[in-house]
């Protein structure tokens, strides 16, 4: 004896179909749940072996045992039985299968089933049953919801409700998409960035966005947008400035956007420029007693302090009312002395380095001072005269000066005593050659008494004497 069917479990509603085979000639009868069915709609004899049983609308009610009885005409009896499922479902309605949660809030995924017999639920996450332990942070809850605690990014993908009928194998699964998302948030390394101007400067900044979905990033910059001058990478979270100029200063604010909010971070981009020095004149020559003014113009960022150094002494020019100053900017010496010349230098000095130019100042000489002797009917009359006065040129020593009015005043008493020995017959020379030759002086000429006599009295014009 055999019963043939396509399948033990059937959907309600399904057609249920029945062979009952018998090994000989026979009479077939079936039973539900150890009564005789009689309705001829439904049992059917195929010939004197087999028998059908069709059910062409399955009910709950059909839901037994299905028993095959023969009795053969050799007088033995024999019977086979099945049991039928009828099942409706399991189905899940109008449960949503896409969840989105706010990283950090709690989330819950209720899965509605529906289904007869009883139906139990699993949630699964990636071919794991999730567990109804409390003490998990993603939990199956009583009432089939799946509860996921402070949700985490790797919270995200693909969670599945799987319904079966209870005892049978029988179910239905349902995927479902978590998608977690995250507020925009941007960091950068450097919230302030400083930088040398200059062709080969090339300045990048980055701005660090995280959140989800992927923000979008927008810049606002100080400047108009150059493709040739300002490049982004592929997501347009880092911005290169090339050739940095000292027009790029300034805020330069990224703004990362999702469907969640937008945040925004600002850098600070500070270009300095290379100190730079402007003379007007890189060598000049002026000649003693003259005036001497060199310009100097200084530019950079931040703007260069300007000195004016002397290179002979290694000393720093102030600015005052000296003869040798700093006049705005200008370096000036008054009534130039020999000493004066050499090279000067004009610096720039900044935070963003330094500068200089050297000036050279050549000093020429002035006329030569010169004596002049004039004699007169009753005196001599001596003229020193010069260009500066003497007292004047700081560069000359006590020791010069002091040689110089020793030279003048030997040349001096030799003209007054040469002058009194040959008008007035006086003088160191008048007693040498007396003692020499006499009274008699050869050559000496005789001037009448009172005549022309200076009585011993030299005047000098220009040249004081201690």
């Amino acid at each position: 004896m055999d019963i043939i069917t396509s399948k033990q479990d059937v959907l309600l509603g399904e057609e249920i179909l029945l062979l009952c085979k018998a090994g000989a000639e026979g009479e077939i009868i079936w039973l539900k749940d150890g009564e005789e069915i009689v309705d001829e709609e439904k049992v059917t004899k195929q010939d004197e072996t087999s028998s059908k049983l069709c059910i062409k609308n399955a009910t709950m009610q059909d839901v037994g045992k299905y028993s095959c009885v023969c009795d053969f005409d050799s007088g033995h009896q024999d019977d086979v039985f099945i049991q039928l499922y009828v099942y409706e479902g399991p189905s899940f309605g109008s449960t949503n299968t896409y969840h989105e949660f706010l990283e950090g809030t709690d989330g819950i995924m209720p899965c509605l089933v529906m289904g007869q017999p009883a139906v139990d639920v699993h949630w699964l996450r990636d071919g794991e049953e999730i567990s109804s332990n409390g003490g998990k942070r993603v939990r199956r809850l009583p009432d089939n919801t799946v509860l996921i605690e402070k949700v985490k990014r790797k919270d995200a993908g693909t969670y599945v409700c799987r319904a079966q009928i209870r005892g049978r194998p029988v179910y239905q699964q349902l995927p479902f998409s978590v998608v977690v998302n995250a507020p925009p948030s941007v960091r950068l390394r450097e919230e302030v960035k400083k930088v040398l101007a200059g062709p080969e400067t090339n300045v990048s900044l980055l701005c660090l966005v995280d959140g989800l979905p992927k923000p979008n990033i927008t810049w606002n910059m100080p400047v108009t947008f150059d493709p040739l001058h300002h490049q982004f990478n592929s997501d347009r979270s880092q911005l290169t400035i090339k050739s940095v100029a000292r027009g790029d200063y300034g805020e330069y604010i990224c703004t990362a956007t999702n469907k969640i909010a937008e945040s925004t971070a600002t850098f600070m981009l500070h270009v300095y420029e290379a100190p730079e020095v402007f003379v007007s004149a890189e060598q000049q020559s002026v000649s003693v007693g003259e005036r001497v003014s060199v310009s100097c113009n200084v530019s950079g960022h931040p703007q260069p302090e300007l000195h004016w150094l002397n290179k002979q002494n290694g000393r720093t020019l102030d600015s005052g009312s000296g003869r040798v100053r700093v006049e705005d900017g200008a370096l000036v010496i008054d009534e130039v002395v020999p000493s004066d010349g050499g090279l000067y230098s004009c610096m720039a000095v900044s935070n963003s380095g330094n500068a200089s130019r050297d000036v050279a100042i050549y000093t020429q000489p002035g006329p030569p001072h010169y004596l002049s002797v004039s004699p007169g009917p009753t005196s001599v009359l001596f003229s020193l005269k010069s260009p500066l006065d003497m007292a004047k040129v700081s560069s000359m020593t006590k020791g010069i000066v002091f040689g110089i009015v020793m030279v003048v005043f030997l040349v001096v008493f030799l003209v007054v005593d040469a002058t009194c020995c040959y008008r007035n017959r006086c003088g160191l020379l008048m007693s040498i050659s007396t003692k020499l030759f006499g009274q008699k002086v050869p050559g000496l000429k005789m001037l009448e008494e009172g005549e022309g006599t200076t009585n011993g009295e030299v005047k000098m014009n220009g040249l004081s004497t201690p």
